[in-house]
């Protein structure tokens, strides 16, 4: 395999306080990009595939495979190069392998196309029958509950020039058809996820964007009912587009409340909506986060590890006629309140995304940003490596037996002093999937989970420790 070695420099200035260093080193700066994380080379690190326009004639980005912190661009993936599109990492045939599903505009027409991963740095193509769409967003989840990955589209149709949102069944056999009974808006700008965000086991929709049904700008959620019967809920969400959004227990009550950043039409918004029971209200000491859209991101991540979700939000901020490129971090303080972390210097982009990962499995999330800078000609792209002082805790940690390491069905905690401790499973990528308190000994099932790397975080009210777990 033919490779272009990339070793990623300390090339950023690291002032006083500053825990975030630039190490971006040769990574390609371009605009109206888009980028995913993911393991695809199976050596328990993530890799990265960016993508976007290099120039005004021509696309650049590609694979790049992380060694030990260094990334190397694998020029013989076979990965297509798009711009104003989006992508996701899955295991789509159940391998033990990631594939690819990319979105995006190859500079005449826009394409949606699943790569499968051959194991050997290379990708094929499967013709699966989606629609070519970009300007858009695609997810991945087991909508019905049958161990294969199902595929969420919204975006901007060619050749046909029409917006849509649909989702896609994996039948096995590289075949996927469209879900019966469900009539999604179309979508344009939009963001579609999977979320369970009333926890009963099933997944849910979260639809986005500019409503061409409607005319209007639209935030929706489609209830499961755990048997594939979709219902459009009215649960108060803010009606924005051109931004993003995430879900994620801000308030650690043990739900999922929804962050949304975006605008209806004007002025850049901000918005925390608190989940009590599967109704949101809006969380009013939200109001100093600073909104963005224009083609925003948004992570939801525990940056400063301390057992909270924290935000980053990179995008253009419009108030009235002023416009300014932003790129913040707001930290949690545990309870839901959030104060932007000004020791911090980050490149703020508009049409493009941001990625938060723990890349070099030091048990500290990192993050990726890249887009379109403020004159709205030039590209930009920044890794900025996490180095936030080590709070592990060794007394703290010697309190517990955890096993077995790797895990395949579950993964045992046991609590040798039965206090009250706050436990924290995490992807790579800085999400939590389960949080739970305990004053004894406990377990968490992961035969649901993919198999790969995790962070396990433990916590008092002072200190914490991380230990990272292999699922099998």
């Amino acid at each position: 395999m033919k490779k272009i070695t990339l070793l990623l420099l300390l090339t950023g200035f690291w002032a006083s306080g500053q825990n975030f260093v630039d190490v971006t080193g040769s990574l390609p700066q371009l605009s109206n990009s888009f980028a995913a994380w993911g393991d695809y080379d199976g050596d328990g690190d993530l890799d990265l595939y960016i993508s976007g326009a290099l120039n005004a004639n021509s696309n650049g980005g590609g694979l790049y495979q992380n060694d030990n912190g260094s990334f190397t661009l694998v020029t013989n993936s076979g990965l297509p190069l798009l711009s104003i599109g989006a992508a996701k990492w899955g295991d789509l045939d159940n391998d033990g392998k990631m594939d690819l599903v990319v979105m995006g505009f190859n500079g005449s027409d826009g394409i949606t196309k699943i790569y499968k991963n051959n194991g050997n740095g290379t990708f094929t193509e499967i013709n699966a029958g989606l629609p070519q769409i970009y300007m858009g967003d695609v997810d991945l989840g087991d909508v019905n509950s049958d161990g294969k990955l199902d595929i969420a589209l919204t975006g901007f149709g060619t050749p046909n020039y029409v917006n849509l949102a649909k989702i896609y069944i994996n039948n096995g056999g590289n075949n996927f058809s469209e879900m019966p009974n469900l009539l999604l808006p179309p979508i344009n700008y939009g963001k579609i996820k999977f979320a369970d965000f009333d926890q009963d086991g099933d997944l849910d929709i979260t639809l986005n964007g500019w409503n061409n049904s409607t005319n209007n700008v639209y935030t929706k959620v489609w209830q499961n009912d755990g048997s594939q019967n979709f219902t459009e809920l009215s649960l108060n969400l803010p009606q924005l587009w051109l931004g993003d959004f995430e879900w994620g227990d801000v308030d650690a009550d043990g739900d999922l409340d929804f962050v949304i950043i975006g605008t209806a039409g004007s002025d850049s918004e901000a918005h925390l909506l608190i989940n009590n029971n599967n109704t949101f209200s809006e969380d009013p000491h939200f109001g100093n986060v600073t909104g963005a859209h224009r083609v925003s991101a948004l992570e939801l991540a525990d940056f400063n590890n301390d057992g909270s979700l924290d935000i980053f939000i990179s995008g253009m901020n419009v108030v009235g006629s002023a416009e300014t490129i932003i790129g913040k971090l707001y930290e949690n303080d545990g309870s839901g309140i959030f104060t932007e972390n000004t020791t911090e210097s980050f490149v703020g982009a508009q049409y493009g995304d941001a990625d938060a990962a723990d890349y070099d499995n030091d048990g500290k999330i990192d993050l990726f940003v890249t887009g379109t800078d403020a004159s709205n000609v030039f590209g930009v792209s920044k890794l900025y490596h996490n180095e936030t002082p080590n709070t592990i805790d060794q007394a703290l940690e010697n309190k517990f037996n955890i096993y077995p390491n790797p895990a395949y069905d579950t993964v045992n905690i046991e609590n040798l002093d039965n206090f009250d401790y706050t436990i924290i499973l995490m992807d790579l990528t800085g999400k939590s999937i389960v949080r739970k308190t305990t004053d004894g000994s406990t377990f968490i099932n992961v035969t649901s989970l993919k198999p790969g790397m995790y962070l396990l975080r433990i916590s008092d009210n002072r200190n914490s420790f991380i230990k990272k777990i292999i699922i099998k």
